[in-house]
């Protein structure tokens, strides 16, 4: 059984200054998310199912309407699931969304077996959904959960410093640790972080995981203890990294750490359009995708 491809399209783009999974980008004015659900389908995966929220509900359908061949593979959730969980007043006080863990688990009624998640507004490279797609179908027991790592140098931004999650993983290939380092930059042929502390080992997380079924009890479980813990329940928001740890900690998962030498770019501000645009125009035109790419 191929694996669903989960995408997190529900972000309100409050840095960009709108939906930035709905920015045209390619020569036809296709989006990034686009050609995302382009590789996966050609890469290993089944189907797609994209977490929305109202307020790019219809942006979003006009969007999938002209994916002839992909459209009837897409299907929705929305984010505004399980909020009967949240006190209405807290629920009234909320600005952005509850986070990636909540969002994912928005989706449990849509997918069966395993299945890999991504941003809607970065691009991964067709590696990487191979990559993927091949260790999903080939590690289905309970415990067998994944991530992508990037070389560092491949996720770096032309405008200025970022910040990244550096995975390490132990002798036998599985996630040790992740630590969120900051102020990421090239220096020569060096990558140095804040402080001017060279970078020289681990791969770079960029949310595109993998997992199995079961993940949907454990979020269930642990947004309860979110809910009852958090500091403040009008911004904190229920991470997926938090929850893997959490699982890792428990001895319920390992996470193989899957290497992909692509380039990886996203759109956080609006300086990073032009860049993405000119990346995914670039591919085409080197006949990498066709043109239009529906």
């Amino acid at each position: 059984m191929k694996p669903t491809l989960l995408i997190l399209a529900a972000g309100r783009g409050s840095r960009f200054g709108g939906a930035k999974q709905v920015a045209p980008m390619g020569p036809h004015g296709e989006t990034i998310m686009e050609y995302s659900i382009y590789d996966a389908l050609n890469n290993g995966f089944e189907k797609v199912v994209l977490v929305i929220n109202k307020d790019v509900e219809q942006d979003t359908f006009d969007l999938v309407n002209k994916m002839t061949g992909a459209k009837d593979k897409i299907s929705y959730a929305y984010q505004d699931l399980y909020t009967e969980m949240i006190h209405p007043e807290i629920q009234k006080q909320r600005l952005k969304p509850w986070g990636t863990a909540h969002a994912i688990m928005s989706a449990c009624d849509l997918i069966d077996g395993s299945f890999a998640m991504i941003n809607a507004d970065d691009y991964y490279g067709k590696d990487a959904f191979k990559t993927m797609a091949t260790y999903l179908q080939s590690h289905t027991a309970p415990n067998n959960y994944s991530m992508v790592g990037y070389d560092l140098k491949n996720t770096l931004s032309a405008n200025g410093t970022v910040s990244r999650g550096i995975s390490i993983s132990d002798k036998n290939g599985f996630l040790a640790s992740i630590k969120e380092t900051h102020e990421i930059q090239a220096d020569g042929d060096k990558i140095i972080s804040e402080g001017g502390v060279e970078i020289t080992e681990g791969l770079a997380s960029m949310n595109f995981w993998g997992f199995q079924n079961n993940l949907f009890e454990e979020l269930k479980f642990q947004f309860k203890d979110f809910l009852n813990s958090a500091s403040d329940l009008t911004k904190d928001e229920y991470q997926i990294p938090t929850v893997i740890d959490q699982m890792i900690k428990k001895g319920m998962i390992e996470v193989s750490v899957l290497h992909s030498g692509a380039k990886w770019f996203g759109v956080t501000y609006k300086e990073d359009a032009k860049y993405a645009a000119e990346a995914i125009q670039g591919y085409v035109a080197d006949e990498k995708y066709p043109s239009p790419l529906w």
